[in-house]
């Protein structure tokens, strides 16, 4: 599939996208958080919606950002439950029990201020590296089941998707993974623009 849709070189463009727009976001989240964050390098798959999987994700929580200018489309981060808690109890100084997590306004407060500051550090990034304005929307959260991840994506059962997935680690708190989905087209205009700008780069040096 994934041979089908993108090159090799179409692949590895999304790839180095995702590695330098998220991985400034983590200098971002480590201020916010006041704790050493590292992403790293992420995998890219091509799947139908019909094979994808939360796998070690679920229960998941998905915080989707729309791109408002520069891009079209959407990015939704896909976060492990307990991950999520574990950043609201850094941010609120105090452990939380699982049995008393909620996802609440307070918790889903919590989540959206990282993930703006995340996905707001990562849109300044695309700008640079893709010289367009990127802006973004205000994060949208919900919770996410195997069974209703397609209805709340507002994805086509029928329509193939790109998930990069990070490892993802807090310094003496967290070691995970989360992981990035956005449509083909999405995909394909990143691609386009990485390829096209390091082409232009070449063609002037």
């Amino acid at each position: 599939m994934k041979q089908n849709i993108f090159s090799p070189m179409e692949i590895d463009a999304i790839g180095e996208i995702m590695n330098i727009s998220l991985g400034s976001s983590a200098t971002a989240v480590s201020n916010m958080l006041d704790h050493r964050v590292d992403i790293t390098t992420p995998s890219v798959s091509v799947v139908p919606i019909e094979e994808f999987t939360l796998g070690e994700l679920e229960p998941a929580i998905g915080i989707e950002i729309k791109y408002v200018s520069g891009l079209e489309g959407s990015n939704i981060m896909l976060l492990k439950r307990h991950d999520v808690k574990t950043i609201v109890e850094i941010l609120m100084g105090t452990e939380i029990s699982d049995e008393e997590f909620e996802f609440n306004d307070l918790t889903i407060s919590a989540v959206c201020e990282v993930m703006n500051q995340m996905m707001g550090a990562s849109a300044t990034a695309l700008s640079d590296l893709l010289g367009i304005s990127v802006d973004i929307s205000t994060p949208t959260p919900y919770l996410i089941e195997q069974t209703n991840f397609c209805q709340l994506a507002e994805l086509d059962p029928d329509e193939t998707i790109v998930a990069v997935t990070f490892n993802l680690s807090v310094d003496g708190v967290m070691n995970s993974e989360f992981m990035s989905v956005m449509s083909v087209d999405l995909a394909k205009s990143l691609s386009d623009k990485m390829i096209e700008k390091f082409h232009g780069d070449e063609a002037v040096s």
